[in-house]
């Protein structure tokens, strides 16, 4: 079999299925746990709007992470908004926006930018270092590598890469519109497969960390 056609046409169905299927073990999991310890927060947001107020937040804005570890906080941010850029920008092509390029260069570069200054703050920030593992260390390489070789290709900036996109749903993969995007398309294929089983899938258990851990108290 063609590596390019196992890349171009096998493969985008396996990650798919993968992270789908991947994601929703660990939601089923997560919200059957038992929570291991019971320990009430206060104040808490007790409505529906103050929790999900709360919740974006967090995500939008990485408090947290600004409050209690801030070296860590901007260039954290850069890298989720470069991944949340990339995601939109998946949306927006598919619908056939002419801007949607733009975004994707854009979250490409912040990806690229952001995940760099963390792997540097990792390596050259003593106590950070002392307290890293490997796969902490694998994970910035790959989402730095994947930014890199998306915008290195001009893959994000590819208007025509919509035609394929739209052709994978038709089982018909039109495998010429991608043939110059094989590195990009399998960095990112590679990626959908692993994320579920890391610690990068917590987007998908958000609500279970909030409400099982932070607001236990309230069920």
């Amino acid at each position: 079999m063609d590596l390019g056609y196992l890349i171009a046409a096998i493969m985008p169905y396996v990650a798919v299925a993968f992270f789908v299927f991947g994601l929703g073990y660990k939601i089923i999991f997560w919200s059957k746990a038992p929570v291991n310890l019971h320990w009430e927060l206060f104040p808490y947001p007790h409505t529906v709007s103050e929790q999900l107020k709360e919740m974006l937040t967090e995500v939008f804005t990485l408090r947290s992470l600004y409050l209690f570890n801030r070296k860590f906080w901007l260039p954290s941010l850069m890298m989720h908004y470069g991944i949340y850029l990339v995601v939109t920008w998946l949306v927006v092509l598919l619908l056939g926006f002419p801007f949607a390029p733009y975004l994707g260069m854009l979250g490409g570069v912040l990806a690229l930018a952001g995940s760099f200054s963390l792997l540097l703050l990792r390596l050259f920030i003593d106590e950070v270092r002392k307290i890293s593992v490997p796969v902490e260390y694998f994970n910035l390489i790959f989402i730095f590598l994947l930014a890199l070789s998306s915008l290195f290709t001009g893959f994000l900036a590819d208007f025509q890469v919509r035609f394929y996109l739209l052709s994978l749903f038709t089982l018909k993969p039109a495998l010429s519109i991608v043939a110059n995007y094989h590195v990009p398309l399998l960095l990112l294929e590679l990626f959908l497969i692993y994320v579920p089983f890391t610690r990068m899938a917590h987007f998908a258990v958000k609500f279970f960390t909030y409400h099982k851990i932070k607001w236990g108290e309230l069920h």
